[in-house]
């Protein structure tokens, strides 16, 4: 077992209400009690493991401000949040007590936002106009849609296991000749380098009809593996949905898609799953489970 300190630097814009947040630190530490202070030095926490046995570590953070501090038990798999007192935003932690040898100890949450103003079309995003390698143009046929383009290393320091690579781009299409049945297949494709040609009409023929030509920009941050909501890698939020293949690559919420009607009728999830290992995705399957 280990312990797991995510930092994160959380705000909100005053003028809009929004919040953002952004993980700044992660790092593994072994478990051992004792006096050793665990440093954080970007937001100037620090923690003490102060005992472990066979159910369980207990932690204490040590603030600046000797009043925030305060100590948890974490069981064996589970994880615990610490906000110190604020309204306007600071750091914030989540300690995972974690399995070295769990391979889905971590899940990357991804918040989208419909895209407005200027903003780089190679970004990270699901739908709208994807940027891809000009040598693939003529590799798609009408029925294909673009879902989502991944720039890989927006989402490196939330990977610290390597369990996607780190360059290059992770894309995602979906195979809509089945559509509406939830019968369809999904193609995911890596590509080593940068991409050089943007295809701004991808969905305009796609049998899914309207809202996939709006490009939804994606902000990744750290998150449990269990999370709910629209993700990379973790565990299906639906404990009812076993993993298949070497795990969950991709959750998908249609709740976090205001407007769009794919999938919008849907009480559940749209799951991508690795093929027989986490480097396959030539053999990814795609499933929609309703609640």
């Amino acid at each position: 077992m280990r312990l797991r300190i995510v930092e994160e630097l959380w705000g909100i814009d005053r003028r809009t209400g929004k919040r953002s947040v952004n993980t700044t630190d992660n790092r593994v530490f072994p478990v051992v009690a004792g006096p050793e202070l665990l440093e954080m030095p970007k937001g100037g926490c620090r923690f003490t493991i102060d005992a472990v046995d066979a159910s369980g570590i207990t932690v204490t953070v040590h603030c600046r401000n000797q009043a925030a501090s305060r100590s948890w038990v974490i069981p064996a798999g589970e994880s615990r949040f610490y906000l110190p007192h604020s309204m306007d935003g600071g750091y914030r932690y989540r300690l995972f007590y974690e399995d070295e040898t769990a391979p889905n100890y971590y899940a990357i949450g991804m918040q989208v936002e419909k895209a407005e103003g200027e903003y780089d079309p190679a970004q990270s995003k699901f739908f709208g106009a994807p940027v891809i390698p000009s040598a693939w143009k003529d590799r798609f046929h009408d029925d294909i849609v673009f879902f989502a383009q991944i720039r890989l290393s927006e989402l490196a320091h939330l990977d610290p296991e390597n369990r996607l690579p780190h360059t290059g781009y992770l894309y995602f299409f979906l195979d809509a000749e089945m559509y509406p049945s939830d019968q369809m297949d999904m193609w995911v494709e890596y590509y080593p380098g940068e991409p050089d040609m943007i295809v701004d009409d991808f969905n305009e023929a796609s049998p899914i009809p309207q809202g996939l030509n709006q490009d939804w920009l994606i902000t990744f941050h750290a998150a449990v593996p269990g999370q709910d909501g629209t993700k990379l890698l973790g565990v299906p939020s639906d404990p009812d949905v076993p993993a298949e293949g070497a795990g969950l690559l991709l959750q998908y919420d249609p709740l976090d898609f205001e407007g769009v009607p794919f999938l919008s009728n849907l009480d559940g999830y749209a799951y991508v799953f690795f093929g027989s290992d986490a480097t396959d995705y030539d053999a990814v399957t795609y499933r929609v489970v309703r609640s």
